[in-house]
């Protein structure tokens, strides 16, 4: 048998990497926390748009448009807020698994920061849905203002 060859236990399976597990959570906390920049710088690009918009003297949107673009503005808001609720979980969270590593003496306990961890996911989904929702609303006043000049 090579030498490079990992050894098989008694079941015959190989031994799993012990690190395989820390590395891929690390993976998984960086991929997050990029999607939730990326989504929230987004967010925050949509929203102003919509303020450029209603500045714009020749913007004229009919009521369906206009309630289109209340719906946008009032999906996009909710996204940004939940995004920078998001952030903040986040340190919260990454604060307790912080202190409960090193033994602090006011480190939280499992289940609080496995709440945070919840809180955290929920916030990023409804982060998501709200923005994606606020874009389609914003997408549905511009074609119902300026629709008619693709024909």
């Amino acid at each position: 048998m090579p030498m490079d060859a990992p050894q098989s236990d008694a079941s015959g399976t190989q031994p799993k990497d012990k690190d395989a597990g820390v590395r891929w959570r690390k993976i998984a906390i960086d991929q997050l926390g990029y999607a939730l920049n990326l989504v929230l710088t987004f967010t925050i690009a949509a929203l102003g748009y919509c303020f450029v918009l209603l500045k714009d003297k020749d913007f004229t949107p009919g009521s369906s448009a206009k309630c289109a673009l209340i719906v946008s503005l009032s999906l996009l808001a909710l996204s940004a807020l939940c995004g920078l609720a998001c952030v903040i979980v986040r340190l919260w969270d990454f604060r307790g698994t912080a202190r409960r590593a090193t033994n602090h003496p006011q480190a939280p306990t499992k289940e609080a920061v496995r709440m945070l961890d919840r809180a955290t996911l929920w916030l990023f989904h409804v982060h998501l849905v709200a923005f994606a929702l606020g874009v389609i609303a914003l997408a549905t006043t511009l074609l119902l203002t300026y629709g008619g000049k693709l024909v």
